[in-house]
């Protein structure tokens, strides 16, 4: 390391001026909306319907409604676009991707630092370009661009990278008061926004201990402005997401144990570092199970492979460095969602957003340690752009609709049971009731029926006008789970079938189950105007409109009825 400042400029060297030209910047832009345009129009999906804009009352909410939970920044994001264009979804979908084209420009400028700092071979400002080029196209990144829900990955990834780099460009400096307050402003945005962001830290110490320009202890002294109110912010950080944690639903301990989780964790990286390889067979919705011990799913196999993967890391330590750096930023970058804390969601492609760049360090890395001339290199990374593009518009083209969506997630992992309800959802919503039933009967098959399910399938079925079919489900369900709702339908359904003995007796079972059902007021009443009980009929009307005056068919009936007109 002692050799490093003759080899390369120091890191807070300015670099090639071609790296400021506009043109890489609106190339980049244009790129990325060539290549995920077929998903700028798509609706909102899966996580989207839990944001604020989802609330029907959301319009007349105050600011506080939306930036007063724990990613204050990021909602701040979605309340700007609310205000521009309520619940249309294209102005969503085009800050997704002029906010990743940012991320991947900072990306560029971080690469060619990192480059600077780590004294390697090859040309700074391309293999950053390159670099940055694979963190803009790769597959992976779908998720994180075309899935609205996604923009916290990459709000979050972009501070980090804005702070690591105000790091980087003073790395061989004494950190001054303004450096500190710069990067500590950043991570505090980055955990505004994803609690992820915590991760900063872990990064600039990790840089810090790879190529310190002075010995680890006197480098760690230079920098005492910076880490001590960083890791001050780091534990209040920490402190308030395990206190979120406590009452949170879909993470936390009581989602899962820790050895459990990191177990599962294990295999969740190898198929993540196989996607960034080898993207094929990507899932929105992956639903990887739970390892309870280490014959559990071949969990020792994957407990090995990353066994030898940090092994890897301290190996290349002194022989490769930049590919040590490289990978263990990706274990960094992902220690947030991929360690012993368990989320209920294992995997999600999104969550590799930030990490995709230690990978792409360490691949730098590797080129650097080859001997292939750049005229060799360059047709090689040309063609693999080129095909991490086409891979994208296709994936983007999945995104583009909900159904493709969730057919795709299907077809991916048949016994995934929600992505066959999401599909089914999906369908409804476009009247597509015989689709629905389909996936729905899928669900009931794979889970069991409940209250949900099996009234999906019950609405399908009615959708799709097969009432034999409904009527059965209704029956199946509440032979389980009796319900009042469930029952009001077959009340309906032997109506229709003039089953009046068996209609009124399912209505009647409804109500006590449910003495203010108000649709199985209604319902019979409708029933009993069928079977001539003008009487029965209003008083049952009367009934429903006292608990729900806006029951729509409790009111147009009752003002056909010759007594209530």
């Amino acid at each position: 390391m002692a050799s490093r400042a003759n080899k390369q400029p120091s890191a807070a060297a300015v670099v090639d001026k071609r790296s400021y030209s506009p043109l890489w910047l609106a190339a980049a832009l244009t790129l990325a909306a060539i290549v995920f345009s077929p998903a700028i129009g798509a609706p909102f999906v899966f996580d989207d319907y839990h944001l604020p804009f989802a609330n029907p009352n959301v319009s007349q909410m105050p600011a506080r409604f939306w930036i007063g939970g724990v990613r204050p920044l990021l909602m701040a994001t979605y309340w700007i676009n609310y205000r521009l264009s309520g619940t249309q979804t294209f102005s969503y979908h085009a800050v997704n991707l002029i906010l990743h084209t940012t991320t991947a420009v900072l990306v560029f400028f971080l690469l060619q630092r990192l480059i600077l700092v780590s004294a390697l071979r090859v040309d700074p400002f391309w293999s950053a370009l390159g670099g940055s080029c694979v963190f803009l196209l790769h597959p992976l990144q779908t998720e994180a661009v075309d899935y609205i829900a996604g923009r916290s990955e990459i709000v979050c990834a972009l501070f980090v990278l804005a702070g690591w780099l105000v790091f980087l460009k003073h790395f061989d400096a004494n950190t001054k008061m303004s450096t500190a307050a710069s990067v500590v402003a950043c991570g505090a945005a980055a955990v505004l926004s994803k609690e992820s962001g915590v991760c900063l830290a872990l990064l600039l110490v990790a840089t810090d201990i790879y190529w310190k320009p002075a010995g680890l202890m006197a480098q760690l002294r230079r920098r005492l402005l910076l880490y001590v109110p960083l890791g001050v912010g780091l534990a209040i950080a920490v402190a308030a997401i395990l206190k979120g944690l406590v009452r949170s639903t879909t993470a936390g301990f009581t989602v899962g144990g820790p050895l459990s989780y990191a177990l599962t964790e294990c295999r969740v990286i190898v198929l993540y570092l196989r996607l960034f390889f080898f993207p094929a067979g990507q899932n929105v919705d992956w639903q990887i199970p739970l390892v309870n011990n280490l014959g559990d799913s071949n969990a020792w196999v994957y407990l090995s492979a990353m066994t030898l993967l940090v092994s890897a890391i301290c190996l290349f330590y002194r022989r490769a460095r930049a590919v040590s750096f490289g990978l263990l930023v990706f274990l960094l970058a992902l220690a947030p969602t991929s360690s012993f804390v368990p989320i209920r969601d294992a995997m999600a492609e999104r969550r590799m957003y930030l990490p995709i760049l230690g990978l792409i360090f360490a691949l730098i890395g590797v080129v650097d340690k080859s001997k292939h001339t750049p005229r060799l290199l360059a047709p090689v990374a040309v063609s693999v752009l080129a095909v991490l593009a086409i891979l994208s518009y296709d994936r983007s083209r999945i995104w583009a609709s909900d159904v493709s969506l969730w057919e795709n997630a299907a077809a991916e992992n048949p016994r995934n049971a929600r992505a066959h309800a999401s599909l089914g959802s999906a369908l409804m919503l476009r009247h597509e009731c015989v689709g629905a039933a389909r996936e729905f009967k899928v669900v009931v098959e794979l889970q069991g029926i409940d209250d949900v399910n099996g009234r999906n399938l019950g609405t399908a079925y009615e959708c799709s006008r097969q009432p034999d079919r409904a009527l059965a489900t209704y029956r199946q369900l509440v032979a389980v789970h009796p319900v009042s709702e469930a029952y009001a339908r077959i009340g309906y359904l032997e109506a229709l079938a003039e089953h009046a003995n068996a209609s009124l007796a399912a209505f009647d079972t409804a109500l006590r189950l449910d003495p203010n059902n108000a649709p199985a007021y209604a319902f019979r009443g409708v029933a009993r105007i069928a079977m001539n009980d003008l009487k029965g009929a209003g008083d049952d009307f009367r009934h429903a409109l006292a608990i729900d005056p806006t029951n729509d068919i409790a009111s147009t009936w009752i003002a056909k009825l010759p007594h209530d007109r």
